[in-house]
């Protein structure tokens, strides 16, 4: 027989007991301050770093999750703490280069690292528009760069956070120009059941619902995603004609933008339509137009 020393005998435990804990909501204590420092680096705001994984920390660990491709819920274990670390990791930051009109979790990085220092991007919604502009021109003229609101490799060394650019999803990325409000942009698609596609962002969130109905034995059918500038006028026109639903104006459809999706509920009775009634908003979704109960926006 081989004999084993009593600290020997201890080290997987010693080991095992150095790894960072898992915290979730009303967790308490020191880890819960580094997790509160570590997220404020990030440029996600977790409140006051007191200790205690409140509301609005549960909120920075959430958003900080999707910003990283981690499942959002809430709670830190070995995957979003070895992000996190990854994350601030160095005292410099990368990130894609962004300027007014982009759209997606990148911005919303930059607005909850600008709001955490003390410039006011507005709601971090995802949306960089004048306030954030704003924003990002006053934090580059504070720090001594050109005041040119684009947010390129210095401005984002200066803001000391690293965000992953989404990789493009397998069979997605196409670049095309949709329409916000009758302003064109350029946005990324992605493909989502029965050949229709979305913006990427909220593709990759309708597939996930999609996912989460089937298993629950409800197939969403969908009957048209993204359109283009000529669908949508063809669509127009037949509403115009009489011939057609109701249609948006060509360039004032949120179909354009890549962030609407019509599902085939076949009426509110439905039990698709009551399943999307009760969890479409897990995902993003909500219904916006009344008298469509087959409309949806994903509106994170």
């Amino acid at each position: 027989m081989v004999a084993i020393s009593r600290s020997a005998a201890l080290a997987p435990r010693i080991a095992a007991s150095s790894a960072p804990p898992t915290l979730r909501l009303d967790s308490r204590g020191a880890s819960v301050v580094t997790l509160q420092k570590k997220l404020k680096a990030a440029g996600f705001d977790p409140g006051a770093a007191d200790g205690a994984f409140g509301p609005k920390t549960l909120a920075a660990v959430k958003a900080f999750q999707k910003s990283r491709g981690l499942a959002s819920d809430g709670i830190v274990g070995p995957k979003t703490w070895s992000a996190l670390n990854s994350a601030t990791a160095s005292s410099g930051g990368s990130g894609p280069t962004l300027r007014q009109g982009a759209r997606g979790e990148p911005v919303r990085a930059l607005q909850n690292r600008l709001n955490a220092l003390g410039f006011n991007a507005g709601t971090a919604d995802g949306d960089f528009g004048p306030k954030t502009l704003a924003a990002v021109k006053a934090f580059q003229k504070s720090r001594g760069l050109t005041a040119d609101g684009v947010v390129g490799p210095k401005t984002w060394d200066k803001l000391g956070i690293k965000v992953q650019t989404p990789s493009t999803p397998s069979g997605g990325g196409r670049v095309v120009t949709g329409y916000v409000n009758g302003v064109p942009r350029q946005i990324t698609l992605s493909p989502i059941p029965n050949g229709k596609e979305m913006r990427s962002d909220a593709a990759a969130a309708f597939n996930r619902m999609h996912a989460a109905a089937r298993a629950a034995g409800i197939n969403l059918t969908v009957n048209s995603g993204f359109r283009s500038m000529e669908q949508q006028r063809a669509l127009y026109q037949a509403y115009l004609n009489g011939t057609g639903n109701l249609a948006a104006k060509p360039g004032y459809s949120n179909h354009q933008g890549g962030i609407a999706v019509d599902i085939n509920v076949g009426g509110t009775g439905s039990s698709t339509y009551r399943w999307l009634a009760a969890n479409a908003s897990r995902f993003g979704f909500v219904r916006t137009v009344p008298s469509e109960p087959w409309h949806w926006e994903f509106r994170p």
